[in-house]
């Protein structure tokens, strides 16, 4: 297995966003972007992480992806907002998305902003993320391109489709949900593959079908599975409905791959922020939410279980542990950022 070299935060989100304002993105968005990844690489998810900056140039440089982001409203109401993304970068509709539902949120307790013509968004927990530190409860949808076959087919369909849902709580960390509605996040496919790396069966099959270890069988004609099976399908039928078929925007097959470098892509999102204080008190909403989590935590534990862990709890702790030791970035992505490096005159230094 390939080896892992450590950074530091600061310097993974300067070398990012160098990489980025090379390539047109405005020093404030690359900041924005690369923060993101970044991000998304300390708290384990190396599948949304620095890995994906490549690809990122390489989208921007075509074209396929705006390097100044617009957006425009399309129709709105107190609480409500159509918003085009303008085929603009995922995380800066995205944040722009939210920061908008929030507003409403704070001022009507609720606000749902669909978007389409965006981009891949990188990790949908930041987003929600962004309402729970305002005391709001924040939930995060995006469409992706077809990786998932319904229950009992054999066809790419939809997306695995990611959601993410933050709750405001007395605990260190908020309460966050963050999944794709497939057995595995496609990026975690990807992100075994640059490492050679063998993935556990039942992540995916191969193209006729059975389960495979080897990531690139699931990559190259294969697919990955529903989470739950039907259930997680259904999940992702209802996000797709909330997301494309909602804002108007593309759906499903209608979704090329972000790594087809022939086209651009439109991808959906939903961003819902939910003023808790409408209902209740925010300090007693918070407590009981901490009373929730201590029913999880202090639970009975299994044999040979040390600690239960509550959703997003691992990604927090994890995090915070890597921005005081640094972050890993796996060898083969290493050297994909070095030639991005090479590429794009950015100095690189280990």
């Amino acid at each position: 297995m390939n080896s892992m070299t450590k950074f530091s935060a600061e310097e993974l989100r300067r070398f990012a966003g160098q990489c980025l304002a090379r390539v047109g993105v405005p020093e404030e968005e690359a900041a924005l972007i690369a923060e993101t990844m970044v991000e998304a690489d300390a708290r384990g998810i190396h599948s949304h992480g620095l890995m994906r900056l490549p690809v990122y140039a390489q989208r921007i440089r075509k074209g396929y992806i705006l390097r100044e982001a617009r957006t425009a409203v399309e129709a709105e109401t107190n609480t409500t907002a159509l918003l085009d993304g303008c085929f603009s970068a995922g995380q800066i509709v995205a944040t722009r998305a939210m920061r908008l539902a929030i507003e409403k949120a704070e001022s009507q307790g609720l606000g749902a902003v669909a978007i389409k013509n965006s981009n891949h968004f990188g990790i949908a927990a930041r987003y929600a993320l962004l309402a729970s530190r305002r005391d709001l409860v924040g939930i995060a949808m995006s469409n992706t391109t077809p990786l998932i076959p319904p229950a009992g087919g054999a066809e790419k369909t939809i997306g695995n489709n990611p959601i993410a849902i933050a709750v405001p709580s007395n605990n260190d960390y908020p309460f966050v949900l963050d999944m794709a509605l497939s057995s595995v996040a496609l990026g975690k496919v990807l992100f075994a593959r640059s490492k050679g790396a063998s993935i556990p069966d039942t992540w995916g099959v191969d193209k006729s079908g059975a389960p495979t270890t080897d990531p690139s069988e699931v990559l190259e004609g294969g697919f990955i599975t529903p989470a739950a099976g039907p259930k997680g399908f259904g999940l992702a039928l209802i996000v797709e409905a909330l997301t494309g078929i909602l804002a108007d925007g593309a759906f499903a097959k209608e979704i090329p791959s972000m790594y087809d470098l022939t086209q651009r892509q439109s991808v959906s999102h939903f961003m819902l922020a939910i003023d808790p204080a409408r209902f209740i008190p925010i300090n007693v909403f918070r407590e009981r939410m901490s009373l929730l989590s201590a029913y999880v935590k202090e639970a009975k534990k299994a044999k040979g279980v040390d600690e239960i862990f509550l959703p997003g709890e691992m990604e927090f702790s994890l995090e915070r542990e890597r921005l005081k030791s640094g972050t890993p970035v796996e060898e083969s992505v290493l050297k994909e950022l070095k030639e991005l490096a090479l590429t794009l005159e950015v100095p690189f230094s280990e």
